[in-house]
């Protein structure tokens, strides 16, 4: 059966933000552990109206860009092949080769991909819809990029209640809300990003 990876980055304080960096001496080019290796095993990637959006004015044209990076060029290339499926109820026309809108929810739609012949699914995008997949127990595994940074503001990745009264410490197996993972990987990156693979229990 065809799995969900949700492949998002976020900062040490939860947010799904990028943080800007001066590139370290010893970086190494192009240096990808989430994408890259996954290339050749997904053909589908998933994403909320805003993030599409912004990934159809930007990647398209970056395989053709001399000031491109390789990687860049190769993932427009991926990209451009790849199906796009966009949850949106408001998008009327698409922006991209090889892209479907769909009304419907993700649960729905997600029940429908999983049996068709074809390789994994990317969750490539907005917090808002996998904080979505997330409530919804279709997350087969995370991949993130932990930037080595607390930004204090921002989109959060995760979805969460304050609840500076809640008398427990600790949230018991089952509770209501809660999801459990296993590490399958845990790679540092040259400038101190940390690259993280959970796989769903059960």
């Amino acid at each position: 059966m065809r799995k969900v990876l949700m492949i998002m980055f976020m900062t040490l304080d939860g947010r799904a933000q990028f943080p800007i960096y001066p590139p370290p001496e010893n970086q190494e080019d192009d240096e990808d552990p989430m994408w890259r290796p996954r290339f050749g095993s997904i053909d589908t990637i998933l994403l909320g109206q805003k993030s599409y959006r912004l990934w159809a004015a930007h990647w398209p044209a970056r395989k053709n860009d001399a000031k491109a990076g390789a990687w860049e060029k190769e993932f427009s290339r991926f990209a451009d092949k790849a199906e796009k499926v966009v949850f949106s109820k408001t998008l009327q026309e698409p922006l991209w080769e090889n892209t479907r809108i769909v009304r419907g929810s993700p649960r729905e739609e997600l029940a429908v991909l999983r049996k068709e012949e074809g390789k994994d699914l990317a969750l490539g995008g907005g917090p808002r819809l996998a904080q979505s997949f997330l409530a919804d127990g279709l997350v087969d595994e995370m991949l993130l990029a932990v930037f080595p940074s607390i930004v204090s503001k921002g989109k959060p990745l995760f979805r969460t209640v304050d609840d500076p009264d809640f008398p427990e410490d600790r949230i018991a197996l089952g509770a209501p809300g809660r999801h459990d993972f296993s590490l399958r990987e845990a790679q540092p990156l040259s400038d101190s990003t940390l690259f993280l693979r959970y796989e769903r229990r059960g």
